[in-house]
């Protein structure tokens, strides 16, 4: 017989004739008339809920004492009430994962939402009467709970040190914290509440430290420690731009476990609420402000270091070099030549995943910009979301931005505050010595507007578009120097490559050589392809690996849409393939006493007056001597340092430098070495 039928009230024992039958479903539960468990859970379940709120209690085992001791602690409070319900969303609004999407709201030990958001339960004004009552009645059944933790919060406010195991109360998710990363001081969004990660001592992790033999001694006491603590895995995220739009980024930190009390601002990361710096947030938002203007591309000019990336066995690596000179600042070009795509997925509102709470085992972002993984890379026409950001958007901007430095041509990431508008000069293309008719047929072909109007192009589409200007003649008579001062002129960058950087081997000079197309093409970037003899020799039989990349060559310059300069010094030998591409050639020769003197004067010039004493005779003797334009800078150069100790710099320093020259000259150069 089913004990649910059973007759309600007090009946005499034995007085049924028939069978009762109990259930329970494990070892320590207490007896059920239901035999299904799912069932019997549903109606345990369903117990109060017409109740606003209800909190569940267990019996549980105190610790210590020699006897076992039981008493009722809280399970949980629950929150049935729709009005209530709909207080608590307002007040955790923005805090993830607060609570499970199935009803009622249930709040769990140790009611780290409660705790973080305590001081907004206590101050919400309810509108309706209901509402209020509820509310208070919920204050009520929860502050016995919290309090003890509460008390800890404020004096870890008012005092400023925090213990470990208490940390995660100063960490309430959305709260902004400031931690040094890339070498900056950046103010970052948590993400989520602190996770405890416990580490085992006896589970070190001795991986990849090599052997010392049988005798081998730890002298590192430091790491010993800390790779045997626990710690609190902290995600945070930042601002940061992947060339087509601004988003969250995803960071973790660890904070290793450190015994009795500790400052907040000691540690390695930290609400913003206890720093002592007040203008933290306004450098901040400078600096975001700043990092806004340079979405898109740009041409700036970078004094102070750049970071190269490099992937190790344990991780993501920056290596930090000098950098001085003109950069560009462009996270489209950083992913779409390198072919690779961004390893994150910004929003412009992100919900953290748990899986983030997988250690890497490394206080570094989640989101890797070493990723490896190659998806379909889309057109290299831009797409870019440029809306204005929020102030706390630019607060949060990551301090650095992903660019390619184009002296060494390198792709890298800069520091934001080292980044500086470009500096762009007319003097190189004022003091370049062509005829003035020469200048400005270059200017032209420089001019895309002008080449645009002209409107000329090849049968096939998008075909023949580019202007190809071939300059030879001997060295240092300033082929290199034109093409500087027409895209100094011009107001675009030079993208400067060697033969030598292109590569001896087909595969790695159709991919340098694509690299560099596809900048040229999205920075509108001149293109310089300097000693550039062995791809336009003309082909033979002879030789068939130089034929194959000459072929390369020639069909990579079909299609290219800007202006490139050439430069050689063996024009006769050139392929008539690569003849019949070559817009305008531009002889230069060994330079004549006028020109060698302009070059004297020009050089001088820019020298301060007092620094100098030449007279027009003696520049009229220097530009006797035979020299190019290169050789003229380089002795003056040499003669300046002679003359720091003598100043001004007059006609015996250049001599000295200019008769140590003759006696080099006079000297024989063979392949033994140099010998009289």
């Amino acid at each position: 017989m089913d004990l649910r039928s059973m007759p309600k009230g007090p009946e005499p024992a034995g007085s049924r004739c028939a069978v009762g039958k109990l259930y329970r479903h494990t070892k320590t539960s207490s007896w059920s008339v239901v035999q299904d468990p799912v069932l019997h859970e549903k109606q345990v379940s369903e117990l109060g809920q017409s109740y606003a709120i209800v909190h569940r209690f267990s019996l549980e085992q105190l610790a210590g004492g020699k006897q076992p001791r039981h008493a009722w602690t809280t399970h949980s409070v629950a929150v049935h009430s729709i009005a209530l319900r709909n207080a608590l969303t307002q007040i955790f609004q923005g805090y993830p994962d607060w609570a499970p999407p199935g009803k009622p709201y249930t709040f769990l030990p140790p009611y780290k939402p409660l705790l973080h958001r305590w001081e907004k339960i206590n101050t919400f004004n309810a509108v309706d009467e209901t509402t209020k009552q509820e509310m208070n009645i919920l204050r009520e059944e929860l502050k016995p709970l919290v309090e003890v933790e509460l008390n800890v919060l404020e004096k870890a406010k008012s005092s400023g040190v925090v213990s470990f195991d208490k940390l995660w109360l100063i960490f309430a998710p959305g709260d902004f914290v400031v931690a040094n990363i890339d070498g900056s001081t950046c103010i970052c969004e948590l993400q989520s509440a602190p996770k405890l990660i416990k580490v085992d001592p006896r589970k070190r992790n001795r991986a990849f430290r090599p052997s010392m033999g049988d005798d081998e001694e730890d002298d590192d006491e430091e790491d010993k420690d800390d790779s045997q603590k626990s710690y609190w895995l902290i995600l945070f995220s930042q601002v940061d731009w992947d060339g087509s739009r601004c988003g969250r980024k995803i960071g973790q930190r660890r904070i290793l476990e450190f015994n009795g009390m500790k400052a907040v601002t000691d540690l390695d990361m930290y609400p913003l609420s206890f720093s002592t710096n007040q203008h933290e947030k306004d450098l901040a938002l400078a600096r975001g402000r700043k990092f806004e203007s340079l979405r898109g591309f740009h041409v700036m000019d970078c004094e102070g270091a750049k970071f190269i990336e490099k992937v190790t066995p344990f991780g993501i690596e920056y290596i930090p070099e000098p950098v001085s000179g003109r950069v560009i600042v462009d996270a489209h070009a950083f992913y779409h030549c390198q072919e690779k795509v961004p390893p994150f997925k910004l929003q412009s509102t992100f919900k953290p995943d748990t899986s983030y709470y997988e250690d890497t085992g490394s206080d570094t972002d989640t989101s890797s910009e070493a990723d490896t993984e190659r998806l379909t890379l889309g057109d290299d026409e831009r797409h870019e979301d440029l809306r204005p950001l929020t102030d706390e958007e630019c607060i949060l901007a990551v301090p650095r931005v992903k660019g390619f430095d184009l002296r060494t041509k390198q792709w890298c990431y800069f520091n934001v505050v080292d980044l500086r508008e470009t500096s762009w000069s007319d003097s190189s293309y004022d003091n370049l010595v062509l005829p003035t008719d020469e200048k400005e047929l270059l200017m032209g072909f420089a001019n895309k507007e002008r080449l645009r109007e002209a409107g000329f192009d090849d049968f096939v589409k998008n075909k023949g578009k580019g202007v190809i200007i071939l300059l030879y003649g001997p060295a240092g008579v300033g082929k290199t120097l034109t093409a500087e001062a027409v895209a100094e002129k011009s107001r675009v960058p030079l993208y400067v490559l060697s033969a030598g950087e292109l590569g001896s081997t087909a595969g790695k000079l159709e991919r340098a050589l694509q690299t560099a197309l596809k900048c040229c093409q999205l920075w509108g970037a001149m293109l310089l392809l300097d000693e550039a003899d062995v791809f336009l020799e003309a082909r033979g039989s002879d030789n068939v690996e130089r034929n194959e990349l000459v072929s390369i060559f020639l069909r990579q310059l079909e299609y290219y849409q800007g202006l490139m300069f050439l430069t050689t010094n063996r024009v006769r030998k050139i392929d008539n393939a690569f003849l019949s591409r070559i817009d305008l050639i531009l002889p230069y020769k060994d330079l004549d006493l006028n020109t060698r003197r302009e070059l004297w004067v020009k050089f001088i010039h820019r020298l301060p007056p007092s620094d100098v004493d030449l007279s027009d005779s003696d520049i009229d003797e220097l530009a006797t001597n035979k020299m190019n334009g290169r050789d003229i800078k380089n002795v003056l150069k040499t003669a300046l340092i002679i003359a720091a100790v003598a100043k001004p710099l007059r006609k015996r320093h250049l001599q000295t430098v200019l008769d140590i020259r003759k006696r080099v000259d006079s000297l024989r150069l063979t392949t033994d070495g140099i010998a009289n």
